[in-house]
């Protein structure tokens, strides 16, 4: 069979900065302290999130130098589009496991790691919010084809905006601080409406029009990224409000966040089933690889981070351990996408070395997932 097409380096590979950055950043939540295997587990993984960021910036820079009209043809292409919210949430990603990983290893580096996190959550949110609003206008004008579940990734970065923003706040006044959970506050409610609308449209159309496509199955996993990671941010912002807030509104926040958590999550668990099985059947059926695999990653970090926090917040030890098996769970997905991702590399680099795909989904591939 002749080698599966593989997309050259572009907003398409960013999935695999999202799932790489989050794995970082809850290898060390669940780590705690500077010993220990999780810890030295985060370090490394978080050097290869800064690999593949620069990595894949860097080529498509040069792809970009090499032909002025790529850049262009990526923003304007209503099926490339929405990969651009997938290098939002890279930034963000690596930016948030920056700060939470490099000042436990380095000590003394905590000035720098928030430094560093302030520039690409900047970058990300401002790209975020450009996608958000941007393929909002796009659907408004027309479909771009049949609906689909990929039409959620450029609506899901203010969500992680609203998480990673948070980080801030310690190191603020109570003015600044304010503004963060103002800044967060509305990053959540923008990517809770419009993810409510178009995840909407996508579940409506694969349950009762068209199912999802062998090929496209780990797409299904997307709006889960929206569910874990709109419960990590309720507990988030509500932790951050806590001091320039009333102690009775703080409480009530507090309870309001926990509350949205329990029920978001309860939501999602049979959209993690239907995610399971579609994915189950993929597999089954031989779907070839692409970028879109990486699905499989960010979407369950969420989910992953939503339980540890939701954890914390209302000291269940039960929602900690949860968290800590959609861990393991992450540690497998990262492993599998890892590993064909590097063999359909390899494969791509050796024409004449024999694959098990056809080259049936170039389309899909091209939109990354």
């Amino acid at each position: 069979m002749s080698r599966p097409a593989l997309p050259p380096p572009g907003p398409s590979w960013f999935p695999a900065v999202m799932g790489t950055g989050i794995l970082a950043t809850l290898l060390q939540l669940h780590g705690g302290s500077a010993t220990g295997p999780l810890h030295l587990a985060a370090v490394v993984v978080l050097v290869l999130a800064w690999a593949v960021l620069l990595g894949l910036g860097g080529a498509f820079a040069v792809r970009v130098a090499r032909r002025p009209g790529t850049l262009r043809a990526t923003t304007t292409d209503p099926v490339v589009l929405p990969m651009w919210g997938t290098v939002a949430m890279g930034l963000l990603a690596v930016g948030s496991a920056t700060v939470t990983v490099l000042p436990v290893a380095v000590p003394g580096a905590e000035a720098l790691a928030v430094g560093v996190d302030a520039v690409l959550w900047t970058a990300g949110t401002v790209l975020g919010l450009a996608t958000a609003l941007g393929f909002s206008v796009v659907l408004l004008r027309g479909h771009p084809g049949p609906p689909t579940l990929v039409w959620g990734l450029p609506i899901v970065p203010p969500m992680v905006s609203a998480t990673t923003g948070t980080a801030f706040a310690p190191y603020l006044g109570d003015g600044g601080r304010f503004l963060v959970v103002l800044v967060t506050s509305a990053c959540f409610g923008l990517a809770l409406v419009l993810g409510l609308l178009v995840f909407g449209i996508g579940y409506h159309h694969h349950w009762r029009v068209s199912p999802v496509a062998l090929a496209a199955s780990p797409s299904t996993w997307i709006p889960l990224g929206i569910v874990g990671q709109s419960a990590a941010a309720a507990q988030a912002i509500a932790t951050a409000a806590a001091p320039v807030l009333a102690p009775d509104a703080a409480s009530l926040a507090h309870d309001v966040a926990a509350g949205y958590g329990v029920v978001v999550l309860t939501i999602g668990l049979p959209l993690v089933a239907w995610a399971v099985v579609v994915t189950a059947r993929g597999f089954l059926g031989r779907m070839p690889f692409t970028p879109g695999w990486w699905a499989l990653t960010f979407p369950v970090g969420t989910l992953s981070l939503g339980a540890h926090l939701l954890g914390a917040a209302t000291g269940s030890t039960v929602l900690t351990a949860v968290g800590a098996v959609v861990l393991a769970v992450l540690c497998g997905t990262w492993s599998l996408c890892a590993t064909a991702s590097l063999s359909a590399v390899a494969a791509a680099r050796h024409p004449g070395a024999p694959t098990r795909e056809a080259s049936r989904t170039v389309r899909w591939a091209r939109m990354g997932g």
